[in-house]
């Protein structure tokens, strides 16, 4: 069996056409989710880009003992696993960090398509089209985005674009393999959101005002309600802008007869809050702040195909991103190292119910954190409750996600034994994990 591995950075589970939730265009994913098992709550342990990758290669959740470094040498992963079982890897991505992280070394190939142009404006001589307060870190990033892709001019510009196309003739150059593995890896989705105009007009049509298309990381309230919906329709342009090239690859699979022989999986490492509680974001720049991981952000997409599995259509148990490693073994039958992740196929034919009781999500926030400007509080999830653990001095958050699924009544005060035995899970976790005891000591 082969496999394709298709993350979408920054997609948020509500904006998959398929969940119905709100009125977003993926036609192409919608296709796939027609064919694909569809976990319902799929849900983030190590936050964000980097970490979440991690858990992804290794099999662990590595958020209680550190968060964004390049992957060790030391820490086996799920590329050197495959090609130990006789795969061809491959990595084709516009996720720079991922390399700057090391995560391509682990490949047989790699191929980095965020390719900005060698006389590119400089940054730092970029007037800002928009205040300063408005964009995240004054606009440091945003200028740099806007030198990366002022060339832009037609749709193939586009990273994703490019990334799709790359993968597809990488389809075509490996296909007679024995055994392969195609791990696609795009930025598209996180801000900037600057997708070409005729997408941006799908959802605000008309609109003639400054181009809010990058995020403060802050409260909503220096944003007007038309700003803010704005940014909204540029994220949802950008999901189904990211939704054409994916098909593009699909319809690679579809031309090449692949679907029968290729397990094909849909994820993605976060969301990203569009004003609800008050948000703009997937966290705070602000260390003394930390967000909590509401659903907007914790919950994501995850579609499964494996051929010649009767699987059912959709499960409704918790998943979490280190369980795509062990799920990927299983369905090869291939060996890999003894990891914390747990696979999927059981959930998905119906063999098991449930692979866990609860969940736990964070950035890492012990002594040896590296980017202290995005802290996070510590969520456990389980199949109905999400809990924002309480530390120092912040109250602890207890949301019934059937009944409140935007998480707006807090149920902690009339709760109380939930929320303790949740404590207890989380911190149980935690040593298992191995985090230092003045980690643990923030939640006891």
């Amino acid at each position: 069996m082969n496999v394709v591995v298709i993350v979408l950075d920054t997609m948020r589970w509500d904006h998959l056409g398929r969940n119905g939730r709100l009125p977003v265009r993926t036609p192409n994913l919608d296709r796939f989710a027609r064919r694909a098992t569809r976990f319902e709550r799929a849900i983030i342990g190590s936050f964000p880009t980097i970490p979440h990758r991690t858990d992804c290669f290794t099999g662990n959740v590595v958020f209680p003992r550190y968060d964004w470094k390049a992957l060790g040498e030391e820490e086996a992963s799920l590329p050197e696993a495959m090609r130990a079982a006789g795969y061809h890897t491959g990595f084709v991505a516009d996720t720079k960090h991922m390399f700057r992280a090391q995560f391509d070394q682990r490949f047989d190939e790699a191929r980095l398509t965020w390719n900005p142009p060698e006389d590119r404006p400089k940054p730092q001589d970029i007037a800002l089209p928009i205040p300063a307060e408005h964009v995240r870190q004054d606009g440091a990033e945003y200028r740099s985005h806007l030198a990366d892709m002022s060339h832009f001019r037609h749709e193939s510009d586009w990273f994703v674009a490019q990334t799709a196309q790359t993968a597809a003739a990488w389809l075509q150059d490996n296909a007679n393999r024995e055994k392969w593995m195609l791990w696609l890896d795009t930025f598209e989705i996180h801000e900037r959101w600057h997708a070409p105009q005729h997408y941006v007009d799908l959802y605000d049509p008309g609109y003639d005002g400054p181009p809010y298309e990058f995020p403060n990381y802050n409260y909503t309230d220096v944003y007007t309600k038309e700003q803010i919906r704005h940014l909204r329709a540029c994220y949802a342009a950008e999901v189904t802008l990211t939704d054409r090239w994916i098909g593009h690859v699909l319809d690679q699979i579809d031309v090449m007869n692949l679907w029968d022989s290729t397990m094909v999986v849909v994820t993605s490492d976060h969301g990203m809050y569009l004003g609800e509680h008050r948000r703009m974001g997937k966290h705070t720049c602000d260390g003394a702040d930390p967000w909590p991981l509401y659903e907007e952000v914790s919950h994501i997409p995850l579609l499964v195909w494996v051929p010649g599995l009767k699987a059912k259509r959709r499960v409704n148990a918790l998943a979490q991103p280190c369980d795509l490693m062990a799920t990927i073994l299983d369905a090869c039958g291939a060996k890999g190292p003894n990891i914390y992740g747990r696979s999927w196929l059981p959930l998905m034919t119906g063999e098991r119910k449930r692979n866990w009781k609860v969940v736990f999500s964070s950035k890492h926030v012990g002594e040896n954190s590296k980017i202290d400007y995005c802290p996070t509080r510590l969520t456990a999830t389980t199949q109905r409750w999400t809990c924002i653990l309480a530390e120092e001095g912040r109250p602890a958050e207890l949301y019934d996600v059937k009944t409140d699924p935007q998480q707006k009544r807090n149920l902690a005060a009339k709760r109380p034994k939930i929320v303790a035995r949740l404590r207890r899970d989380a911190i149980a976790f935690l040593r298992e994990q191995q985090a230092t005891e003045s980690y643990v000591a923030k939640y006891v």
